[in-house]
């Protein structure tokens, strides 16, 4: 059996602006250690937007389920990238 988890958030402000950003993870494993990855674009803003590609962490077990943080840099644009720093949805949701 295989799960996903949700995540959304905004990025660094970097250049005077920041993007939102949203997507659900790669599937992975129920039940054993694992990561996820994500992968997409973050909005539309200050004229351009930015892709993205995050490895997870591995599973951290809160009340009821587990999490994973994300942590990473979108790929450079207009001369610039920021920085994304989050959490999933917790799971099972």
């Amino acid at each position: 059996m295989y799960h996903t988890h949700f995540y959304s958030g905004m990025t660094s402000i970097n250049d005077g602006h920041s993007h939102d950003y949203k997507g659900e993870t790669s599937p992975a494993p129920t039940g054993a250690p694992h990561i996820h990855h994500i992968a997409g674009y973050t909005a539309y803003e200050d004229g351009h937007r930015h892709y993205y590609v995050i490895e997870t962490s591995p599973a951290y077990q809160v009340h009821g389920g587990h999490i994973h943080y994300i942590s990473g840099i979108t790929y450079i644009s207009e001369e610039h990238y920021h920085s994304i720093s989050d959490t999933t949805s917790k799971y099972p949701y």
